[in-house]
């Protein structure tokens, strides 16, 4: 895996503790604040917008951990594509830019009050708060920066899961089945050998193995058995008789 899936792979790790982190400690703020000043207190004021920071971490956490799970057990699952990464992440950065906004209308009222224990979760609560707003947006804007610079637009792009993206280029969330090639068979085609053949032979060097009727060879000269008189030679035994 090359860098830029890494750091982004990286960054949401992150993103996904912070955002635990980040849904408890609002948690905590709510109920401490719950027990200051009551309930209906707390829902007469902004000091509500602790409760959109709880529903915004706990979005991201379970969305993030969806990710990561998807990025190592299906890494071509259309879930994680570039366009569906993009919608997600646009999103939370949107729900946590509205809640730390309306939270930080109450920073003056926690600074004045920072002894008490309500007032010191509620200031840690926007800080974090702010820092998962910037943290989505950065991933949000490294991935579809990247994206648009090195593969453009097209559809097919955005609808490739990043890391693939970035490792195998366009469409490779698309798996090709190529059918495999019919074996080639073997020709049986009779090979020509050269026989050596005998002296005085009339089938030419070269020319086929098998020998049929039509091919005739010449046979060498047998030599005579004993005993037979040759016509035109004088048996030495016949001419001592006479």
């Amino acid at each position: 895996m090359s860098f830029i899936p890494l750091l982004t792979t990286g960054l949401k790790v992150f993103a996904c503790f912070w955002a635990l982190i980040t849904f408890s400690v609002a948690a905590a703020f709510v109920s401490k604040a719950n027990d200051f000043f009551g309930s209906s207190y707390v829902q007469a004021t902004k000091l509500t917008a602790g409760n959109a920071i709880i529903a915004a971490g706990v979005l991201a956490f379970l969305y993030l951990i969806a990710v990561l799970v998807l990025t190592v057990a299906s890494p071509n699952n259309i879930f994680i594509s570039v366009m569906l990464d993009a919608v997600f992440l646009g999103g939370l950065f949107i729900f946590f830019l509205g809640s730390a906004a309306a939270l930080s209308t109450l920073a003056a009222l926690a600074r004045r009050f920072d002894m008490y224990t309500w007032a010191k979760l509620g200031e840690a609560t926007l800080g974090l708060a702010w820092v998962m707003t910037f943290l989505l947006l950065g991933i949000l804007v490294l991935e579809v920066a990247y994206t648009l610079t090195h593969f453009g637009g097209g559809y097919a792009t955005w609808r490739t899961p990043f890391n693939q993206l970035v490792a195998y280029g366009t469409g490779a969330h698309t798996k090709h089945h190529t059918p495999a090639a019919p074996m080639a068979t073997a020709s049986h085609a009779p090979t020509a050998t050269t026989g050596t053949h005998p002296p005085g032979s009339h089938i030419s060097p070269g020319v086929g193995t098998n020998v049929n009727e039509h091919n005739y060879e010449l046979a060498p000269p047998q030599p005579r058995e004993a005993g037979v008189t040759r016509l035109g030679t004088v048996n030495p035994t016949a001419a001592n008789r006479v």
